[in-house]
């Protein structure tokens, strides 16, 4: 169904509906195909004896062969891509079809009538209203439903016509309000399924429009969740994500029984540095030093944060002490490296940074309050150190655990 865009007028609205009005109808036309093919036939075969052969035989070969080009059609529609379909130009093809397949059969039918025995009279008139009654399936579209019905029943309604007989002239008079019946039976139909469809359509559109603008806002929210979780300046996690990572791989640590590590970098005389150079190539400076902090981090689940000013953290799950050491150094060399000239440093003539590491296994005596605190002393003493260094703190007096 086309319920890629929303269906909001009037006219849009019967544009769809008629597009599945005319798959509906095309879809349809195998079944119609097959039956009328055998019904022709036993006509045919009964008829082949009561009226002269010739006539019978090349009516059976014109209606068969519409048959064939009916079922051509259909396969060459079935055949085509939705977006290369003229739904317009191939309702005009199932409005001539339902045209030529009547004439067939009214024409056909009323010729037979006029040759076969009276006996045979009320046996072809009542087939032919069964024809004009087994058509209603096309009421889909009731103008297709309309010529077939009318095709079918004026041609014998006009014999009937002109026939001298009253019970004849009565019998016409009978097949016009037929006719006439059908057609509003048709219509009552036609309504009810145009409803149908309009609202299938409708909800179809609706939900689709209610996906995409679910899947918009879903990014919307993946974005803000990300704006909310990233420092503005540095495009690394922010505290306050950083606040809620901790507490979830503290639990994840101490639940599996793993390591945790941190490292709690400052950058060494920044306030200098930025009341030398000012705060522009300050703020230049923090984003290359964060930049060079997360570039040196070796897993996805490492984490780089922002703690505040000058300050970051790295957040070392399933890693024991040892490791973050070494990765604190490689940190500290890569960030001198990027050769950030620092006009008054005392411990570099580049800007440089100092590390403070801690790490353990989560267990009660260890919190995360405590890795923190640990955190903060160990980087406290590596600036008292003379800066540019990395210093290690085990929480509470515990020496570096080797990993097995």
């Amino acid at each position: 169904m086309q319920g890629n865009k929303l269906l909001t007028d009037d006219k849009s609205i019967r544009q769809a509906v008629m597009v599945e009005q005319i798959k509906m109808l095309i879809a349809q036309s195998p079944t119609g195909i097959v039956m009328g093919f055998l019904l022709a036939s036993f006509i045919a075969l009964v008829f082949g004896e009561l009226v002269p052969g010739r006539f019978v035989f090349a009516w059976w070969c014109i209606i068969s062969t519409f048959f064939f080009c009916q079922y051509l059609m259909y396969l060459t529609f079935t055949k085509q891509r939705a977006d290369q379909v003229n739904h317009r130009r191939w309702y005009y093809m199932v409005l001539a079809a339902a045209a030529i397949s009547g004439l067939c059969w009214g024409v056909g039918l009323t010729l037979m009538l006029r040759e076969a025995p009276p006996q045979f009279h009320i046996f072809l008139i009542i087939l032919l209203i069964s024809l004009a009654a087994a058509g209603i399936t096309m009421a889909i579209r009731t103008p297709v439903y309309y010529t077939f019905a009318a095709c079918i029943l004026m041609p014998v309604i006009t014999w009937l016509a002109v026939q001298e007989e009253i019970i004849k002239f009565i019998l016409g008079m009978f097949l016009i309000i037929f006719m006439v019946a059908m057609w509003l039976f048709a219509y009552q139909v036609n309504r009810a399924l145009f409803t149908s469809l309009r609202l299938q359509l409708e909800n179809q559109s609706l939900a689709n429009s209610l996906k995409q603008s679910n899947a918009r806002l879903q990014v919307l929210n993946e974005e803000l969740t990300q704006l909310s979780a990233t420092d503005s300046l540095t495009q690394v996690a922010n505290r306050r994500y950083f606040d809620n990572r901790i507490l979830s791989e503290f639990s994840r640590a101490s639940r599996e029984h793993t390591a945790l590590s941190i490292i709690m970098i400052d950058v060494d005389f920044f306030k200098v540095y930025n009341d030398k150079l000012g705060h522009i190539a300050g703020d230049e400076c923090l984003r290359q030093v964060a930049l060079c902090i997360r570039n040196s981090l070796k897993r996805p689940t490492d984490l780089v944060a922002r703690f505040g000013g000058e300050e970051f953290v790295v957040l070392l799950p399933s890693t024991a002490p040892e490791g973050a050491l070494s990765l604190a150094e490689e940190i500290r060399e890569n960030v001198e490296s990027i050769n950030i000239e620092h006009p008054d440093s005392k411990a570099s003539k580049y800007v440089t940074i100092s590390l403070g590491v801690t790490g353990g296994y989560p267990s009660r005596d260890y919190t995360k309050e405590m890795m923190l605190k640990k955190a903060d002393e160990a980087l406290y003493n590596a600036k008292a150190d003379g800066r540019n260094r990395v210093h290690y703190e085990p929480v509470a007096n515990r020496p570096i655990q080797r990993q097995a």
